[in-house]
């Protein structure tokens, strides 16, 4: 796992959208697609606590095998945003997760992770987190093969929205999640789909 800083989070994820239009954007705003088919679900938390680990690894590797995985980036965007005294635990789980990778680094400090491919259970860990401190955070996975076809954002107002690149992808995950029973919805804004980086 690589901990890296806001500066350097946002450049490593705007270096993905250089390669083109195929791929994730990456603006001032946070990720977003500019594919035309481009499309978002949302997702309501599980109602019970301990469906949320693997709510959370079907979400990290949504539509994908296991085997597939090549690393993912996970960026925390807010925090702070409840009772610090709550927070405080979280910010104490992500430090100790960043010391076990040999990168003392401070939680304020360093809010951007990379992941390798032989750390997908550290970054399901890590998705985790915003989730059940009330963060808003941006998980985009890589893959073997392919474009990066979804990435997610959690949101500190308790769901997560799966953006999707293409229409084939959006209806094989929204299959997929619907199967589950995981009722699957449209979502709150399609500001993660957009033609156009912002411009203030």
């Amino acid at each position: 796992m690589l901990v890296l800083s806001e500066a350097e989070i946002k450049q490593s994820l705007a270096a993905v959208g250089n390669l083109g239009s195929e791929y994730v954007q990456c603006d001032e705003r946070g990720l977003f697609y500019t594919h035309p088919e481009a499309n978002c679900i949302d997702l309501e938390y599980p109602p019970k606590l301990e469906r949320l680990p693997s709510f959370t690894r079907l979400l990290a590797t949504l539509g994908y095998d296991d085997a597939d995985f090549e690393g993912a980036s996970l960026w925390f965007t807010t925090w702070g945003v409840w009772n610090s005294q709550v927070e405080a635990i979280g910010y104490q789980i992500i430090e100790g997760m960043n010391r076990a990778a040999g990168q003392s680094h401070s939680f304020e400090v360093a809010p951007g992770h990379i992941f390798r491919a032989d750390e997908l259970s550290s970054a399901v860990g890590m998705l985790m987190q915003p989730m059940v401190f009330g963060w808003d955070a941006y998980y985009l996975p890589r893959w073997s093969f392919g474009h990066e076809e979804f990435f997610l954002y959690v949101s500190h107002d308790s769901f997560v929205t799966v953006a999707t690149r293409t229409n084939a992808f959006h209806e094989k995950a929204f299959g997929i999640l619907e199967e589950l029973q995981l009722q699957p919805q449209r979502p709150h804004g399609n500001r993660f789909c957009r033609a156009q980086p912002y411009v203030k």
